[in-house]
């Protein structure tokens, strides 16, 4: 008995030592000789840690290219189907009905199981932004002929020229010229993006004036100080800057570096949604 006495002390002082969270229940038999010792705590089953941890925040990042297809979309292309990334491209119709080449691009880019294809308009606004906006009703018919012309499954859209976002009832920019268009498809039911960190080029070259590091560290500063959605990059780029492939545009050193950085890649239509109902 005074064996069996020490026994229980020594659970006790273990039961205390676990803390306030762990308890022990003692079965005895009749003769008090112990059965079992049962551990009772408030900690999770394994498989409900395990979907605690997967819930922990992604670092998200939306690579976004514009303008397509130009004479980039060759390059863009290879590229995505060599790092198996998921890509976002906003195409712009009218060059497609213009050149058998740009034709051939649209059908590959298409066809690319890592791309997904939305909507940029089917003029960009022949470059005249201000006019274009005048007529919110021509936008959206613009907006629409793309569409339908090339079958966009998504009512996906990037307004031309404008770095501005409505999804449901959360917006951004809204004061500059082009926010009734975006209204005005809104109520069509498109998602309406602009994005947070842009590999800005020089016009006059397609030159990126950013190195890939110093777009890196843009997009995780962007990450970590605040962007549209938390914890959600989107990156603008443009096809045209790939025409000509230099050690500054390596799209693929891009996604490297990324990588290294612990980001995931992501489509657009997978952008979280957090409009109020």
């Amino acid at each position: 008995m005074k064996s069996l006495s020490c026994l229980i002390l020594l659970i006790s002082g273990i039961v205390i030592c676990t803390s306030c969270t762990k308890k022990a229940i003692i079965k005895t038999n009749a003769d008090d000789s112990i059965i079992s010792v049962i551990s009772t705590t408030d900690s999770l089953p394994k498989d409900t840690i395990e979907n605690k941890i997967s819930l922990a925040p992604r670092k998200c990042v939306y690579l976004t290219i514009d303008d397509a297809p130009l004479n980039g979309s060759r390059y863009i292309d290879s590229i995505v189907l060599s790092a198996k990334v998921k890509t976002n491209i906003f195409m712009v119709g009218n060059p497609i009905h213009g050149s058998g080449r740009f034709k051939k691009y649209h059908e590959m880019l298409k066809e690319n199981r890592y791309i997904e294809l939305y909507n940029h308009s089917y003029s960009h606004a022949n470059h005249k932004y201000a006019k274009y906006y005048q007529n919110p009703e021509q936008v959206a018919s613009d907006f629409e002929k793309n569409r339908t012309d090339f079958n966009l499954r998504h009512y996906i859209a990037r307004l031309p020229g404008r770095n501005l976002w409505q999804l449901g009832d959360r917006k951004r920019n809204y004061k500059q010229t082009g926010s009734e268009a975006a209204a005005l498809l809104a109520e069509k039911g498109y998602k309406i993006f602009g994005w947070d960190v842009e590999w800005k080029y020089d016009p006059k070259d397609n030159s990126p004036l950013q190195t890939i590091d110093e777009l890196v560290d843009e997009i995780e500063n962007s990450y970590h100080n605040g962007t549209f959605t938390a914890n959600h990059v989107v990156v603008l780029m443009h096809d045209q800057m790939f025409g000509k492939i230099t050690g500054e545009n390596d799209l693929a050193g891009l996604i490297k570096k990324l990588r290294e950085r612990e980001f995931t890649f992501e489509y657009l239509s997978d952008y979280p949604d957090l409009s109020e109902d």
